[in-house]
């Protein structure tokens, strides 16, 4: 079960919505296993039940109870063998991290690590309450009260990476980095530098998933009709090209991809994709 909650409008510069997740054993055939796709954003996760444990590129990585995550470049593995996993998290926006915490993000990049780092001896007398409090809605505010007074008296100032990325999302990934630069008057190499700097990853990387996630919430792998045009309308130059998208977001081809066996991408990826709303 997935659930989403809006947000306080102080943080709304930083992050796009609050989650729950709620995954029970029962409904597995053996133990808790998602596929999770790039989504174009990074993670603040409070687990509450259970434990997760994660795999990126088949190796398996150490996922602390309270975790920070950056963008993640590749399709990626949650999975567990408690009866009940459940937790809060924190969508940040492609920038978010970064201003919100104005650290170098690209460390978090494809790696969870312990939210410690980032706020200190604050979460330790958050973690005490957060345990003893069983209505995941007031979690949700506690972690939300957590975050407002991180923020403090800061203010939101954009830059030239979010006028570039509401580019990007807004033309579905499909706007070429040269058009970007371009429009922003900037010379590429400096834009990409800061690219990477603010987000974690390239603005090719960025504009690639928010491209295939926005096909992929419209794709119909029985409709062999739907391919071509949705491959036409997001500029790939054929099959081939898409279907190598596919199976590194998707960890299998489209041949062999089956969506009723990724319960969770079939809920946040295709019903209500909404990593592709910032």
């Amino acid at each position: 079960m997935l659930t989403t909650h809006a947000v306080t409008k102080k943080l709304q510069p930083y992050i796009s919505f609050f989650y729950e997740i709620l995954w029970e054993q029962k409904d597995y055939k053996n133990n808790i296993h998602e596929t999770v796709l790039p989504s174009g954003k990074g993670f603040m996760v409070f687990q509450y039940k259970g434990r997760f444990r994660g795999s990126i590129n088949n190796e398996e990585r150490f996922v602390p109870k309270f975790y920070t995550i950056g963008q993640q470049t590749k399709n990626y593995i949650l999975f567990s063998d408690s009866e009940t996993t459940a937790l809060i998290g924190v969508a940040f926006k492609p920038t978010g991290l970064y201003h919100f915490f104005g650290m170098d993000i690209s460390k978090f990049t494809n790696n969870p690590k312990d939210s410690q780092i980032i706020l200190g001896a604050d979460l330790k007398d958050f973690e005490g309450l957060y345990k003893n409090e069983n209505d995941s809605i007031k979690k949700i505010k506690m972690v939300e009260q957590l975050l407002v007074e991180q923020l403090d008296n800061k203010r939101f100032v954009p830059n030239f990476i979010d006028i570039a990325i509401d580019i990007m999302d807004q033309s579905l990934g499909c706007y070429r980095i040269t058009e970007i630069v371009k429009k922003l008057n900037v010379s590429e190499r400096y834009f990409q530098k800061k690219f990477k700097e603010i987000t974690g990853i390239s603005p090719s990387v960025y504009n690639r998933i928010v491209r295939f996630n926005n096909l992929f919430s419209q794709y119909n792998i029985e409709d062999k009709n739907n391919h071509q045009t949705l491959l036409a309308l997001f500029n790939y130059y054929d099959l081939a090209h898409f279907s190598k998208d596919f199976k590194k977001y998707c960890g299998e081809s489209p041949k062999q991809f089956h969506l009723d066996k990724f319960k969770f991408i079939k809920e946040a990826f295709v019903n209500n994709p909404i990593f592709i709303k910032n």
